[in-house]
Order: structure tokens, then C-alpha cells, then sequence
């Protein structure tokens, strides 16, 4: 509607600006696209109080030129720095960036896979993943320097990278990677296992698999509430559940993943362990499935599920249970079966904790258009005050 006293905000709104709004719980901001693409962001603390955010940047997820960019939210500033190319071979798709701080170095690994080609007889006129080529990329420098070590290859086998490695007691760290295998089917056939890294981040020469994981994915490492097992939580191929793994032998054997009661709809998810004692999850809170598929029903992974809406839930049983749960994104709000459709996505989310209760989100937002930030509380999840 014009009118001309309306007073248009979005005229006010800059890129990576933090806003607090009456409408939106906690504070957030819209990174500065760096591409006609944003997409898989990751969060890490860089110093106490500097927050670091990676994601990939371009054309298009895996053609050449696909990058991948870091910005800085820095302590007392009021926006995230403009992103800065940080990636080192323009020739390969460049994808998956995630940041970890290993003996005082900062390491970024990514994933870096040859690209398509328009002559391509198998996939003449459509995306072809050639996800099966990825080289695991890794880098270093240091946590407050700006110049990066030359790239090198993490390990001499294709695999893939999403989220963080997570360090056991003894320092070494545990690496959760998967294999694209083509065999006919595109992702239907990928499976996971896990790199032992030394404390330096380098690789230890152990990889462990996690059996039976076909179609099981992304996985994310977190601790139990005793401290006494490990727990592996899983993207589904397809688009059934959210899956669990347990370790009991500090990420040297793991357990079929089996599903948990939240859905999954073959998009990335995320766990945490808070310092409340809670396990958090971030994840779209829809499936194509209502009940977890049935293992013969591999081949073809499934795709088109909506990748919204975008939820935390929080869980005090290890994932059991998950009592408190808060849609952050729902999109443009369409909801009838005519227009359910037009919402654009909000995926592949990254959540991190900075203070006890203090939540820190990242996400694909408006079908990959930007990165959006957001800074909310755990109370804003619960939702009801605790008795003393």
C-alpha cells in the first residue's frame, strides 16, 4: 500500500547489521552474499567473543567458482565484517567449509569436487553432483592472523564434510565424514564413517566406519548427558527421521544408526550439547516419510521435501524425548495446500553456544539468497520459566 507517511524500513536495513525487532526473538542480521548462492554455513568461536562464520558462495552448488567465504562478528561491533574469499582453487566446487581450533591453530576443511560439464552425455541439460570426486581440502593460520597456509588434501580418498570433528578427552579429535558412491542411483548409495584426527588436526591414518549408515549422513558428535558414550545424529537420504549412532569406545566402534521421533527431510541437521545439560537440535521440522523406510527401499534418495520449517528442539534424555520445541523460520508463512509450496527454504542451519543459555544460528535463507544470523536465548526455546 502507498502511503506517504509510511515509514519503509527496508530502506534502513544493511548487510550484516545486527537488528533487534519486536516481531523476531533475539537479534539478527543477513550476512552479505558473496554469490548468486549462499549455502552451508558453519559457526565457530575464533577467540572468546569473536564469532567466525563460513559458508560457500557462487553460481551454483558444483560448478567451478563455488567458494568458500568467512566473515567476523567481532565483541562490542554491530555487524558481521563483508565476507572474504578464503578458498584456494577456483578450478573445483569448493563446499561443506567448516572452522576448528586445533593447538592454537585455526583450520578450515571443505570439500573440493570436480565440476560439470554442459557437454556431460549423462547429464546433458540438468545439475550433475560429481560429488564422488570431492577432495577433503584443509588450511591453517592463525586464530587472529588473516594469511592462510596452501590448501593440501586432509586424506588420499574422495569424501565429504559437513559439520565440526568433535575432541575427545585425550585431545585427538573425531572427524564425521561420508562417501558419495555412484552406483545408478545419485546419494542413494552414501554411507558414513569417521576420521581420528591427531591434536594438530592431522589425519591419525584411522577411519571408522559407522555400519549399516546407507543414506545416513551429516553427522554430528556430541557427547551423552554422563559423558560416558558419544552420540551421532544423522541426515536421513530419505527424508524419514533423524537418525542416532551411540559410541562407547570413544568414537573407535559406533551402532547402526536408528531413528529418532524427530523427521527428517533429507536436508543437514545439527546437534549440541549445552551447558544447561540439554541436547539441542536444529533441523527442518518435516519429512516426506511418517515412518522410518524400510532398509530395502534403498537406491534413490529422495528429494523435494520442503526444507522449512526451520526448528530447535531441546531434549534432557539424550534424544529420547524432545519436550520444548520453537519453529524460528517458517518461511513466508503459506501453509494451504495450494500455496504451501511458495515459502523459499530456510536449511542447512549451524548452531553454536556462546554464553551458558546463548544461542548462535546461521542458515541458508530465501532459497540459498543469503546467510541469516540469529542470537536468541535458550529460554526463548522453552518458552516457560523453571521452578527454583
Amino acid at each position: 500500500m502507498e502511503h506517504p507517511r509510511v515509514h519503509d524500513l527496508n530502506a534502513r536495513l544493511s548487510w550484516g547489521r545486527l537488528y533487534r525487532s519486536p516481531f523476531v526473538s533475539g537479534l539478527w542480521a543477513l550476512l552479505e552474499p558473496a554469490g548468486l548462492q549462499n549455502h552451508a554455513a558453519q559457526l565457530a568461536w575464533l577467540t572468546p567473543g569473536t564469532l567466525a562464520c563460513v559458508w560457500m558462495a557462487g553460481d551454483r552448488e558444483g560448478t567451478a567458482g563455488m567458494s568458500v567465504y568467512l566473515s567476523v562478528l567481532r565483541p562490542r561491533s554491530s555487524s558481521w565484517s563483508s565476507p572474504r574469499l578464503i578458498s584456494q582453487d577456483p578450478i573445483r566446487s569448493e563446499q561443506n567449509p567448516l572452522l576448528f581450533i586445533a593447538e592454537g591453530q585455526l583450520r578450515l576443511i571443505h570439500t573440493a569436487q570436480h565440476c560439470r560439464r554442459p557437454s556431460d552425455p549423462a547429464e546433458p541439460d540438468r545439475p550433475f553432483s560429481m560429488q564422488w570426486t570431492a577432495s577433503l581440502r584443509v588450511q591453517s593460520r592463525a586464530p587472529r592472523g588473516r594469511r592462510w597456509c596452501p590448501a593440501a588434501d586432509l586424506i588420499d580418498q574422495p569424501a565429504f564434510c559437513r559439520h565440526q570433528p568433535h575432541r575427545r578427552p585425550d585431545g585427538r579429535w573425531l572427524l564425521p565424514i561420508y562417501r558419495c558412491l555412484e552406483q545408478g542411483q545419485a546419494f542413494g548409495s552414501d554411507l558414513s564413517e569417521v576420521l581420528l584426527l591427531e591434536p594438530d588436526g592431522r589425519f591419525s591414518g584411522t577411519v571408522v566406519p559407522v555400519p549399516e549408515s546407507t543414506g545416513r549422513v551429516h553427522g554430528s558428535i556430541v557427547a551423552s548427558a554422563d559423558g560416558a558414550s558419544l552420540l551421532q545424529f544423522f541426515r536421513s537420504r530419505l527424508a524419514d527421521r533423524i537418525y542416532c549412532s551411540r559410541s562407547t569406545a570413544d568414537g573407535l566402534c559406533w551402532s547402526a544408526p536408528q531413528p529418532t521421533s524427530l523427521p527428517n527431510n533429507n536436508s543437514s541437521i545439527q546437534a549440541l550439547r549445552l551447558a544447561s545439560g540439554r541436547l539441542a537440535m536444529i533441523f527442518n521440522r518435516c519429512s516426506e516419510e511418517t515412518e522410518p523406510a524400510a532398509p530395502e527401499r534403498w537406491g534413490q534418495a529422495r528429494w523435494g521435501c520442503p526444507r522449512w520449517p526451520l526448528t530447535v528442539a531441546l531434549s534432557n534424555d539424550d534424544g529420547h524425548s524432545w519436550p520444548w520445541m520453537r519453529d524460528i523460520d517458517c518461511g513466508e508463512g503459506f501453509c494451504g495446500e495450494a500455496n504451501r509450496l511458495c515459502n523459499t527454504n530456510a536449511a542447512y542451519p549451524t548452531i553454536v553456544e556462546g554464553q551458558p543459555g546463548e544461542l548462535h544460528i546461521a542458515y541458508s535463507w530465501g532459497d540459498r539468497f543469503a546467510i541469516r544470523y540469529l542470537c536468541l536465548s535458550e529460554q526463548a526455546i522453552l518458552g516457560v520459566q523453571e521452578p527454583a
